[in-house]
Formats: C-alpha cells, structure tokens, sequence
C-alpha cells in the first residue's frame, strides 16, 4: 500500500488529487461486509484521505458508524484501515448478532420490555452502541469527510438526514446544532418499515431554519412543524445513498469521482418471507415495500449511468453479483484462465449476493467471500472502464498475485455494469 501508488490517480485535470464522494447502500450486515471489501480496496491504493463526501443508507449507515467510533470519531487513513480498522470489524461482523433474539437475550427482553413492541428502532440504537460499540454524537463527526445519514421522515416525506453540521430536510426545515446520538441516527437509517418500526425523536422547538431546496442555504428562521417526528430506513426513500451528493441530469456540486457501493440483495420470491424474520435477525419488510424499493433502485441506478455515459458525472456503480468474468464481458476485456483463478468465481459472487438482509454475525468464511466479492468488484469496474484513472490493478490481500497495470482495458465512458 505504497502512498507512491496515488500518483496514478488523476483528477479531473489530470493534476490535481482526485476526491472521491462514496455512496454506501443498504442491505443489512451482508452490505456491511461488501462496503469494508470496496473500502479496503480504496485502502489498497491509499485512497480513503482522498474520500471528501460520505452518503449513506441502512447497512451503509450502520458499518461506517462503527468505522468512526471504532477510530474515535474520525475517518482512517488507508495504512490505519488495513491493519487496525477492517480487522477489528472483522471481527464484529463474525462474533456478534447486532439484531436477535441472541442479541437481545434473556436480561433484555426485561430490560427492553414494550419497546420490543412498539420502539424496535430505539432498541437498535441501544444495541448499537452496547454490542458494536457505537458511541458519541453526530455533532462530534469529523468535518472531513462531510456524512451524510439519510433516512425517510414519513412526517414530511422526504430524505431527512443528518450529519456533523446539521439535520432535517428541505420541506421541515433544518437545525445546524444536532444534539442526537451516533447510534440513534445509524439506527434512524436502518429501521426498516413494519419490522424494525420508525424511531421517534423529540426535536428542540428552537433554532430552525427554511432553507433554499436547490442550495440548501438558510432563507429564515422557523418554528418546527411537530416536536416529535418518526424516521423510517433511508432505503425507503432511496436506497442507494445518491440523494445527498448526487441529483440526476447534473454534474456533482464539487469536482471529483462518485463510486456508489450497491450492497441491495435480488427482490425476495414470492412467499419467502415472514413478518416474524426479525426474530432471528432478517430485516423482511412488507413485499409491496420491497417492490417499491427495488424499482426506485433499478431507476436511479439507470439515471446515474446514464450521467455517466454522457460525462455529465465522473463515476462508478459498484454492483454486487457481478463476477470480475462477468464485468469483463461488458466491456470486451479478456483475460487468461490463469488470471481468471486468482479471482472468486461466477458461483461465488452469486452466494454473496444472496445472503439474506440481516443483522446476524457471519462466519468468517461468508464474511471473507462478501468482503472479498466488494474488494474485486471494485478493483475490476474501476480499472477496466476507466484505467486512466485507475491505473493499477490490485488482488485481495490474501492472493499471491502482483499489482498489475490496467493499460489493456478499454476505456469506456461508462464505469460500471448496467441493468
């Protein structure tokens, strides 16, 4: 991980850094692990001081919570990353339910009582900080990178979302002094509908503003509409994380290289699910939610390649499923059977994809095929479809193989695999 690595990463005068704003989806612990394996890739070129913007969503919101507690507030370095940080997750992610019967145990069902009822999402945000060690306040964020954690208000029905400086959306109007728990606000942004429930925040009746939809700069003070409003998981409003950094038809507010990490699992067959899943973890919502989710995915993502392919954004959609054989194929790229042995299979990739939505511990060898399914999606859309940015091809660190240049790819506009 030789700092002399960045140097072949470009930016967008092929001079200066390139920033990176990341969009981190949902989908329970299996997104969790596939967004350490595209992190640790990152990591793998000393990329993450270049990460500028953070957007998150459930799963997203969840896993980068950790990250920052687990670094005392603040966003690790690559080095940091690679020897300290994915470790210790690692061994979070294989050792503790965050969501179960198992998690809750005997003492909690005295301790957590009516609220398994009725307040799940709060139950959450206490098992958060208890059992994954999220702790702290919002307000106590790092400047850099700007994070984003975006839920669904149904009060206003738009993308509620906090972050270091502020909170609220554009309708209900925004608090620049966020006084809310780390681990209530990632728990906000994973409380699926019906099975988790929203979580119900009391808001301060002072300090409120009207803000310009398009800038988001104060016009004038408010009086707050309800002191008491419920937050529903971001993926009900969209499930991507590309709201807060992201509008579709127009460039990026700031120059710099979007990479959307999509952890969402394939829509679940009919009948497959139970509204009684979340007692072993499974985060099952209503199949007309699941539905609507899947299609507002499916769009976005479209819109965003789109962007893409018009150069209206620099970019990528990471997408979990698709094998390095797989990304290869779209772009007319070949390689050797040898080279193809270095990377997981079709099969592999598959299973990875559909570990069930859940907040239960994996074993370490479904921990290891998730995150290395991210690590090698990452590696081979960014330098297959843009190999003048990405110059150099890494292998999961636990391969033999050598970093080799990405000077054979093809050079497409687009950088990443379409619907």
């Amino acid at each position: 991980m030789a700092a002399a690595e960045t140097q072949g990463v470009k930016g967008d005068d092929n001079a200066s850094p390139l920033e990176i704003k990341l969009a981190l989806s949902g989908g329970g612990v299996r997104a969790a692990a596939f967004h350490l394996g595209v992190l640790r890739r990152l990591a793998a070129e000393g990329l993450l001081e270049r990460v500028t913007h953070l957007s998150t969503v459930s799963g997203g919101s969840l896993i980068t919570a950790a990250i920052m507690s687990s670094c005392g507030m603040r966003w690790p370095g690559s080095a940091e990353f690679e020897t300290e940080v994915f470790p210790r997750l690692q061994a979070l992610l294989t050792s503790r339910d965050l969501f179960s019967l198992k998690a809750i145990g005997p003492w909690g069902f005295l301790r957590f009582h009516f609220r398994l009822l009725g307040h799940r999402a709060s139950v959450l945000a206490d098992l958060l900080q208890s059992r994954w060690g999220v702790s702290g306040l919002v307000s106590e964020l790092p400047a850099t990178p700007e994070w984003h954690i975006n839920t669904a208000s149904l009060h206003s029905g738009k993308n509620w979302r906090f972050s270091a400086r502020e909170m609220g959306d554009w309708v209900f109007g925004r608090h620049y002094s966020p006084s809310i728990r780390l681990a209530s606000a990632a728990a906000a942004s994973a409380a699926v509908p019906y099975v988790i429930g929203a979580l119900k925040i009391e808001l301060p009746g002072e300090g409120w503003y009207e803000t310009n939809p398009a800038t988001k700069a104060a016009i004038k003070p408010r009086k707050p509409a309800a002191r008491r409003i419920r937050l529903w998981d971001g993926g009900a409003y969209e499930n991507l994380g590309l709201e807060a950094i992201y509008k579709p038809g127009k460039p990026l507010s700031a120059p710099g290289f979007l990479i959307c990490s999509d952890a969402s699992g394939p829509l679940p067959e009919y009948g497959q699910t139970s509204p009684f899943g979340i007692l072993k973890g499974k985060l099952a919502g209503p199949r007309l939610f699941d539905i609507a989710s899947d299609q507002i995915r499916s769009l976005r993502s479209r819109m965003l390649m789109l962007d893409i392919e018009n150069k209206t954004v620099r970019g990528a959609l990471l997408k979990m499923g698709a094998s390095v054989r797989q990304v290869d194929i779209k772009v007319g790229r070949s390689r050797t059977a040898r080279e193809y042995d270095a990377y997981q299979t079709d099969t592999e990739a598959g299973l990875a994809l559909k570990h069930p939505t859940d907040l239960r511990a994996m074993t370490p060898a479904i921990f290891e095929r998730i995150a290395r399914h991210g690590f090698e999606v990452a590696d081979s859309v960014l330098t297959t479809h843009s190999p003048a940015v990405f110059t150099v091809s890494h292998g999961w660190p636990a391969s033999p193989s050598a970093p080799t240049t990405a000077s054979s790819a093809t050079e497409p506009t687009a950088i990443a695999t379409q619907e």
